[in-house]
């Protein structure tokens, strides 16, 4: 096999991968209702402070600002990332619980790559939305290509924890954690 047929194959499964993990967050209720189901929506309480809005990873959210926005059903992935930013809880899931708002953004949940699990598949880097994560060479800390390198959260700041990136792990390499808490858990380990 040529060089160039290794990368056009390469190109197409790249391709493929990006297909699949948009399909996986597609959550259809029973083909009798032809409803979408849809975990969150925003209640009257909402000032429209804009940052549920700037805070979505698929723009499911529009609104001017001082004014209610709506959550779209037909793009909204359930991940909560809207509830985890609005400042006066206006935003609730399916079962009309409050979404706790997260004051501290060091406190919200990120990306936690477990390295020992990484196969390099890149999936994950495909489909994060803010370009969170980048595949690394372990022993250069090099970007590398498609399962030559291990996954790294390169812009921890900008991630929204939106799980976009666990869900389409197929290895359960990377989990949607809170820093706070992955911490005390390695303390407690440690003792």
């Amino acid at each position: 096999m040529s060089l160039f047929e290794i990368k056009t194959r390469l190109t197409i499964y790249k391709d493929c991968v990006k297909i699949y993990a948009l399909s996986v967050f597609v959550k259809i209720l029973p083909k009798k209702t032809g409803k979408r189901f849809m975990a969150y929506y925003i209640t009257d309480e909402c000032i429209g402070c804009m940052a549920c809005l700037t805070n979505c990873p698929v723009d499911a959210i529009t609104g001017d600002r001082n004014m209610l926005h709506i959550i779209d059903p037909n793009i909204c992935i359930d991940c909560s990332a809207c509830g985890m930013v609005c400042p006066v809880e206006a935003i609730r899931d399916q079962f009309g619980e409050v979404c706790k708002f997260i004051r501290r953004p060091t406190h919200r949940p990120i990306a936690v790559i477990y390295e020992e699990l990484c196969s390099g598949c890149d999936f994950c880097v495909h489909i994060c939305p803010w370009d969170c994560l980048e595949l690394k060479d372990p022993e250069t800390g090099e970007h590398a290509e498609s399962f030559f390198g291990i996954c790294e959260l390169v812009k921890p700041k900008d991630c929204v924890g939106c799980k976009l990136c666990e869900e389409v792990c197929i290895k359960d390499a990377i989990r949607v954690e809170s820093p706070v808490l992955v911490e005390l858990a390695e303390a407690e380990a440690a003792d």
